[in-house]
């Protein structure tokens, strides 16, 4: 490989990006890192100034998970210049970027340009470690939350997709007795091998009753004012939905129920191993990238 291509940016986002950059850097990359608070302790790993710094002869490029938070790239330095605009505007033709949720808008203008977006949440690899980072933050979040055991506690897990899945598998090898809610049909069919039990729509009020710990992955709202009716006072629940999630808060904390939305989990709970991860994506389409360039050099 030519040491042309060894050069990456690493921009915004959450302590995931660092580990990103150190990952990079430990793989022989120079990394510029732009829009990050927190120091990396690699010598390969350098502060930029700006933008435009950040950006010279990086041939990579790792925004953050997700792409856009409130209309901007989210970092945790407050950086102007760090927008959507301004990249398009600044990263070179030829370039990958890499980023979560990037929006379709975006990804065509970055095509116009020559430049190959890759998104890590399409990713499976990095889907799958990032789903076992929210069910074990998850899971840390009701232990320190709630003054009773997870182990024998009746758990209601709402959706059964990828986290719905993996996180019933947690709770049954922590001892809970776990129900399942899934409207879908082959979900619910998979939800009735791993949990004790699966139950329809009918039924979930009287199931709402017996619930200790409540865990919303489903993407819609499925506990509303009506639904929080047959939630028992000392109930938890703990919601993994995206904004603004699957509970009426209001209704809840009216009725002295304690919901609570958790966004953001895998970067607080398992951002070296995510981190980690996004880089081996990163330098697998890197090397993929290299290897089809030299072989149309070859021709």
């Amino acid at each position: 490989m030519k040491t042309s291509f060894y050069q990456a940016a690493v921009l915004g986002g959450d302590l995931r990006q660092v580990y990103l950059a150190e990952t990079l850097a430990e793989r022989g990359i120079s990394v510029s890192v732009y829009g990050i608070n927190q120091a990396c302790s690699h010598p390969r790993v350098q502060k930029a100034a700006n933008l435009c710094e950040a950006l010279q002869a990086a041939h990579m490029i790792a925004a953050p998970v997700p792409f856009y938070r409130n209309g901007s790239i989210p970092g945790s330095a407050s950086c102007p210049d760090l927008t959507g605009e301004n990249l398009l505007e600044k990263m070179e033709p030829q370039s990958i970027l890499f980023a979560g949720a990037i929006p379709g808008e975006f990804r065509i203008q970055a095509e116009e340009k020559q430049i190959q977006c890759i998104d890590f949440l399409e990713e499976q690899s990095v889907v799958t470690q990032n789903t076992i980072a929210a069910t074990e933050g998850i899971l840390a979040e009701a232990i320190t939350r709630s003054p009773r055991t997870l182990f024998q506690s009746h758990c209601l897990v709402l959706g059964y997709g990828t986290c719905g899945s993996i996180l019933v598998s947690y709770l049954k090898r922590l001892g809970c007795h776990v129900m399942v809610y899934e409207k879908e049909k082959i979900r619910s069919l998979r939800a009735q091998i791993t949990a004790d039990r699966c139950v329809c729509q009918e039924e979930l009020p009287e199931i709402l009753k017996e619930a200790d710990f409540i865990f919303n992955t489903a993407p819609a709202m499925v506990l509303p004012k009506a639904m929080l009716g047959y939630v028992r006072k000392n109930c938890l629940i703990l919601d993994l939905a995206s904004a603004p999630g699957g509970v009426d808060y209001e209704a809840a904390e009216e009725m002295g129920i304690e919901a609570v939305l958790l966004p953001g989990l895998p970067g607080r709970y398992a951002p070296a191993s995510l981190g980690a991860c996004m880089a081996e994506k990163m330098m697998e389409s890197f090397r993929e990238k290299v290897r089809r360039k030299e072989e149309l050099e070859g021709e």
